[in-house]
């Protein structure tokens, strides 16, 4: 079993800029010293959702500040970089940190990211896996095989090589048939966003076991499962400030959005509480022995192994080193522990 905080940089009230990359800080010494297995970066643009705008920045920075744990990023928005950017950039914290960068990417969703960053929005149409390819391909210093000409160069071999061979591991977050068929013909695991309920996933991991098979071998891998989450007696209490400060940080994410260019911000932001009350509804949230019970379910149903936790909606950083410590003493010795939980 693996075990990781979701790191989301998000301002609350009472938490700005400054408080919200010192608890990323905070937290990520925190869960070095109570065993985590991984910290994962995310990266936003131009919203109070997550103010991490590069999340290869922060994950550098983790990694030189911690020692043992792995640093991943979820995600990368990969079509706003050069593939050969990012390669460049994974190779080298791979090798600095001795091989604990964990690469995950993902296209991101606002039309406004591109639009700033002059990014033509063909990058974000033609989905992630053209981007994946082209990257995993670089690290694995194999040249180009990416047929899309928004991704065509002459084949370079990128300086310095990794450390980790073929290349470091790379992550896939999509939920689309053409990426996750790429995911499964390269042998990437997905990462799952924090919203996806459990049935979604489900039928998602069993479209990957099936390309996977189609490529000759049985899709038996380490997905990625973000998962809000929040280690509190009393649980009333927890739900209710935890879909309180999601409701907040999705509120502040309200930009016109690639995949539904047509939908009106105002009607999109009348369905977010309905989506708030679902995401927290189906999330671990409560005392310890109920958080168990929900993991032990959820590993029944969907075989995880890999979890990234994301307990800062609460928008109270006290409180959220607090759930990432009791999370690690009262939770994760029984996962850990139970057959059912065993990889």
């Amino acid at each position: 079993m693996q075990f990781g905080l979701f790191l989301n940089n998000g301002v609350f009230e009472g938490v700005d800029d400054a408080a919200a990359l010192q608890l990323s800080v905070d937290s990520a010494s925190l869960a070095e010293s109570l065993g985590y297995d991984r910290l994962w970066v995310t990266e936003h643009h131009f919203i109070d959702f997550g103010v991490c705008s590069q999340a290869l920045t922060l994950a550098g920075y983790l990694l030189g500040l911690t020692r043992r744990i792995r640093v991943g990023t979820a995600v990368v928005l990969a079509p706003l970089v050069h593939p050969i950017t990012l390669a460049e950039q994974a190779a080298i914290l791979d090798q600095v940190s001795g091989g604990r960068l964990d690469l995950g990417l993902g296209r991101g969703g606002y039309s406004l990211d591109y639009d700033v960053l002059s990014v033509p929005t063909e990058r974000w149409s033609v989905g992630i896996e053209a981007v994946v390819t082209a990257v995993v391909d670089a690290l694995s210093n194999r040249g180009v095989t990416s047929e899309n000409e928004l991704f065509a160069y002459e084949s370079v071999t990128v300086r310095p090589r990794p450390r980790t061979q073929p290349h470091p591991p790379v992550y896939v977050a999509t939920a689309t048939p053409e990426a996750v068929e790429v995911a499964a013909r390269l042998r990437l695991p997905l990462q799952f966003y924090f919203a996806a309920d459990t049935e979604s996933r489900v039928k998602t991991i069993e479209q990957y076991r099936g390309f996977a098979q189609e490529h000759g071998w049985d899709g038996d891998i380490d997905h990625l499962h973000s998962i809000p989450c929040l280690v509190e007696d009393d649980e009333g209490s927890a739900r209710k400030r935890m879909s309180a400060g999601m409701l907040a940080s999705f509120n502040t994410g309200n930009h016109p959005g690639l995949q539904d260019p047509e939908l009106d911000l105002s009607v999109r932001a009348e369905m977010t509480p309905a989506l708030v009350a679902s995401v927290i509804g189906q999330s671990p949230v409560g005392p310890p022995g109920r958080v168990v019970d929900w993991f032990d379910e959820f590993i029944a149903a969907t075989g995880a192994r890999n979890f990234a936790l994301y307990m800062e909606p609460l928008g109270e950083p006290q409180a959220t080193l607090e759930s990432i410590r009791r999370f690690a003493v009262d939770v994760m010795p029984h996962l850990r522990s139970s057959g059912r939980a065993q990889p």
